[in-house]
């Protein structure tokens, strides 16, 4: 089974990243699903969606065993039912990541890496965070950007948000190990730090961050 990576974030978080190769079939036999979830899973069309959601919930039983629910708020964010833990879930292309933990802002994005980001990026970033665009590193720091702005996208919990004018990242060099960015809206303000890692041509953009 190719649980690619586990990483203990700290006492009270941790994530885990899944590579999927298998066949559905194959999915389905390494995890225990509850009614709600094999209804839910029965109503998507697409096979890459089913194997996204078992692949999410063998991660889910991976990091905290069995028994545990994931349900979505009316804003769409996952959210464990009768638990204290929170999660962050994000897919792309073969690979499928779940954060968890308690007492913690947190939120998870993945991307491939393609060019194709060079033609929206105008899109998410506002005219001073195109400026600090690295030349020589500039597809990854713009997915950067990218990553960072769907995380804040999620801790701030809701979807109608404007991408350059609402979320700011603060000028950093793409080999930075922490960057931040901030949430400003008239019912929200916050600033986040970011943590980053590149592997097999995807970038993996996350926050775990300790709650005042």
């Amino acid at each position: 089974m190719p649980l690619v990576e586990h990483i203990q974030i700290n006492k009270n978080c941790q994530m885990a990243l899944w590579k999927i190769t298998e066949e559905l079939e194959i999915l389905m036999e390494c995890v225990r699903l509850n009614h709600n979830d094999k209804t839910r899973l029965d109503s998507f069309g697409s096979l890459s969606r089913k194997k996204e959601f078992v692949a999410t919930r063998i991660l889910l039983q991976e990091l905290l065993g069995e028994g545990k629910s994931i349900e979505n708020n009316e804003h769409g964010k996952p959210l464990l039912v009768d638990s204290n833990y929170e999660i962050s879930i994000s897919h792309s292309k073969d690979y499928v990541g779940v954060m968890v933990g308690v007492d913690h802002d947190m939120a998870l994005d993945i991307e491939y890496l393609s060019d194709r980001v060079y033609r929206i990026s105008n899109r998410f970033l506002s005219e001073d965070e195109l400026s600090f665009i690295s030349e020589s590193d500039k597809q990854v720091h713009i997915y950067q950007h990218w990553c960072a702005k769907e995380c804040l996208i999620k801790l701030y919990g809701k979807k109608d948000v404007l991408l350059i004018d609402e979320l700011k990242i603060f000028p950093f060099k793409p080999s930075q190990s922490i960057f931040s960015g901030e949430v400003l809206r008239s019912d929200f303000s916050k600033k986040f730090d970011f943590h980053h890692q590149i592997f097999d041509s995807y970038l993996m953009v996350w926050c775990c961050q300790k709650r005042n």
